[in-house]
């Protein structure tokens, strides 16, 4: 048993960074509010749980029930210990759609977090507001079983969406959006053990796809990176690239956009 949640546990941490396809949705209102949406799709880690643990085992520990949901993340919040005080409020209006099916290879996550103002998209943008802890706390609720092991057996540190977004600066203003890599923080992530496997999967040709798509209030003015696309009024902004390029040339990811 305890092997068993070493192993799903393994394939959840692996699902933080190898989400096969993220699309981050930003509406920026003209009072600063707005929306931020992750939406997320892990259809391909149905096939890597039932390698590495097999259906008979998987229907053992209830995985094979569909799962149709959505979650407030403020009834999460006090299970996330790791968060700040900062990092809840900030989290404390969002919801989470969770859909999971194992026979129809469905798995499935949309997070959407209203924000107040600038600083608040800031931080979202920049993974302060730990999303993927959250994930991490629900998980373990969900598939975890206390006195069974599960907690000793989850993999400690491993790298996740928020690592990857921390690597840059992000400045936001009226009118004004900047990603910038933050070296030492670039240095950091990848001098760090795990790393290691993480660019293996870049070397055998794996790939991240993700999508921003920032809906502006105004027309864009100026953009200074030739993998953003706009829309012909100019109002919504479009970046398509490979997640996992990030470890060879974060700079060729960084933005700066003036409306």
């Amino acid at each position: 048993m305890k092997h068993l949640k070493y192993i799903l546990s393994v394939a959840l941490c692996i699902f933080l960074v190898s989400c096969y396809e993220v699309n981050e949705e930003i509406q920026i209102n003209a009072d600063g509010s707005g929306t931020y949406v992750t939406k997320m799709d892990m259809g391909q880690l149905i096939d890597m749980m039932q390698t590495f643990a097999g259906e008979d085992a998987l229907t053992k520990e209830g995985m094979d029930r569909v799962i149709d949901t959505t979650i407030l993340m403020k009834n999460m919040l006090d299970s996330a210990k790791d968060l700040t005080a900062e990092q809840k409020d900030l989290m404390k209006d969002g919801q989470m759609k969770l859909q999971m099916n194992i026979k129809e290879k469905i798995f499935k996550m949309d997070m959407n977090f209203p924000y107040k103002n600038y600083k608040s998209l800031q931080q979202l943008m920049s993974g302060q507001g730990g999303n993927n802890t959250g994930l991490t706390t629900m998980f373990k609720d969900m598939f975890g079983n206390k006195g069974d092991g599960a907690e000793q057996a989850a993999p400690p540190g491993g790298p996740n969406m928020d690592d990857f977004a921390g690597i840059y600066d992000v400045t936001i203003k009226n009118g004004f959006i900047s990603k910038k890599v933050n070296a030492e923080k670039f240095k950091a992530l990848t001098d760090r053990p795990e790393m290691a496997q993480v660019k293996q999967l870049s070397s055998s040709g794996m790939e991240i796809l993700y999508t921003t798509t920032i809906k502006l209030p105004r027309p864009a003015k100026k953009t200074d990176n030739p993998l953003i696309k706009l829309s012909d009024d100019k109002k919504t902004v479009t970046m398509k690239y490979n997640m996992l390029e990030l470890l060879d040339d974060p700079q060729k990811f960084s933005y700066t956009i003036e409306y």
